[in-house]
């Protein structure tokens, strides 16, 4: 793997991360397509490291609400916390017990071609809710709403189906507004990311540092670049461009615009069904 490949998939999984397109799904894809298999799942989780540092720079004043409302000093970011907590619970269960199957599902595009059809799906029946019905705001999430977007993203993530497209759509589903489901898809985006990025990553990583030797399902396929110079690479370059990708998903969820990247789901799974089928 050389430096332009790493520099690809890093902006590939940044571009993508926050947008409701599934990195997963496009990270998988661009592998396959730059390397003609995919990478390990310890790779692409640190490659979310990178995002995770995006979401925590562009969301620095909501955070620090969250943890000034776990030690007691802000009721509105302690409500907050609670269901974000909440809302981990049903992710780190479904998302423990799908961990091999998504592993599995990697060599398989057009399990990922679905996953994005039906993310397309439940894009345009949110962006249609959002536009007929009146929901509420991010302080009156409830433990039932966050049970559903927490559920949704233990089972989603990993199989093509967009973390944020499917979080944001069950919170509309749920009541939420659209901003209101946006935001607390955002900020539930921080803890999931690190816990995956840290258990996932760290059977990378944590080799690498210790100059100690890779398990075979996660090493990385060799070539001109060191893999603790590519995971660094990779971690920067999606950093930054998640951080673009936030600002643009933010401004996009303000009123009902999701049909665009419905659309861009439909022919994007269209494509990755035919690739998988064809045996690319």
């Amino acid at each position: 793997m050389n430096l332009l490949q790493v520099i690809l998939l890093g902006l590939v999984q940044g571009l993508t991360e926050f947008l409701p397109v599934s990195s997963t799904a496009h990270l998988t894809l661009t592998e396959n397509l730059l390397l003609g298999h995919s990478m390990p799942l310890a790779f692409d989780m640190l490659l979310h490291a990178g995002t995770l540092v995006a979401l925590i720079i562009y969301f620095r004043k909501e955070l620090g609400r969250v943890l000034a409302g776990c030690v007691g000093r802000d009721e509105e970011g302690r409500k907050l916390a609670l269901m974000l907590f909440v809302a981990m619970i049903p992710t780190g269960v479904f998302g423990l017990l799908t961990r091999g199957t998504k592993e599995l599902a990697k060599d398989h595009l057009w399990v990922f071609g679905l996953c994005l059809w039906f993310t397309a799906a439940i894009l345009f029946l949110a962006n249609r809710l959002a536009k007929t019905r009146q929901g509420r705001p991010v302080g009156e999430v409830t433990w039932k709403d966050a049970l559903w977007v927490g559920g949704i993203q233990g089972l989603g993530g990993g199989f093509g189906l967009s973390r944020s497209g499917s979080t944001i759509a069950m919170g509309v589903f749920s009541g939420l507004d659209l901003p209101a489901s946006a935001r607390f898809s955002f900020l539930l985006g921080i803890p999931t990311i690190l816990a995956a990025s840290t258990v996932e990553g760290g059977k990378l990583l944590k080799p690498l540092l210790l100059h100690k030797p890779v398990p075979p399902d996660a090493m990385i396929p060799a070539g001109g670049l060191h893999p603790l110079t590519a995971c660094a690479v990779g971690v920067a370059v999606a950093a930054v461009a998640g951080y673009g990708a936030i600002g643009l998903l933010d401004r996009f969820t303000r009123k009902p615009r999701l049909n665009g990247f419905a659309i861009y789901c439909l022919v994007a799974g269209l494509v990755m069904v035919v690739l998988g089928l064809r045996g690319a």
